[in-house]
């Protein structure tokens, strides 16, 4: 008895080893990184501004806080590529966008990421509402959602206040489809915003 229950008692030892081997190999696969495009200077035609922007980090679900590419197979359930990421945790990737498409627009006369630059004329803050591609039947549908907000750097009121929302349909959830998907949405979603900033009284 005493030999058997040893025996079962290896057995179950090695099937432990061999599952945290497998998983410790599955989380070494290195994933493709991808990176989005910011838009380069004169893509927007905008008057040349004098004010200094810093952008904050975006608030966003914690699924947006990691670098991992988001898929919704339901509406309830958040799932990400199995074989992608992002370069950067999506919140970071879409600040660093920002202020790299806002500072090729020329609209202002330093834009950079908050608390690295001089005191600010202007904060832009934003809420990432969504960030993923949804999965139905008929199709797959990167969604692109945010709100952002144009605070005065001196008085802390809200200068003007808009949201944005962009999607693309692709045939399936391949990282070769879904990636250049998102860097549409994601180049249409910014010269918008850069226009719509432009065209805010004062700024």
């Amino acid at each position: 008895m005493t030999l058997r229950l040893a025996l079962i008692g290896l057995g179950l030892t090695l099937l432990t080893g061999c599952s945290a081997l497998s998983s410790l190999q599955t989380a070494s696969t290195p994933l493709e990184t991808y990176e989005l495009s910011a838009l380069p200077a004169g893509s927007v035609a905008v008057p040349r501004g004098r004010r200094v922007l810093e952008i904050a980090l975006p608030t966003a679900t914690g699924a947006l806080t990691s670098d991992r590419i988001v898929i919704k197979p339901t509406p309830l359930q958040i799932q990400s590529l199995p074989d992608a990421r992002w370069i950067d945790a999506a919140t970071e990737h879409v600040q660093l966008l920002l202020v790299r498409s806002l500072a090729n627009s020329g609209g202002f006369a330093l834009v950079s990421a908050a608390g690295t630059g001089p005191t600010p004329d202007y904060l832009l803050l934003t809420d990432l509402q969504a960030f993923h591609a949804e999965v139905t039947p008929e199709a797959v549908t990167v969604v692109m959602r945010t709100t952002l907000s144009l605070i005065d750097g001196q008085d802390g009121r809200v200068v003007s206040s808009r949201g944005f929302s962009t999607t693309r349909t692709v045939a399936d959830t391949s990282a070769e489809l879904i990636v250049p998907a998102f860097d549409d949405a994601m180049t249409q979603q910014l010269a918008e915003v850069v226009a719509w900033l432009a065209g805010v009284p004062g700024v």
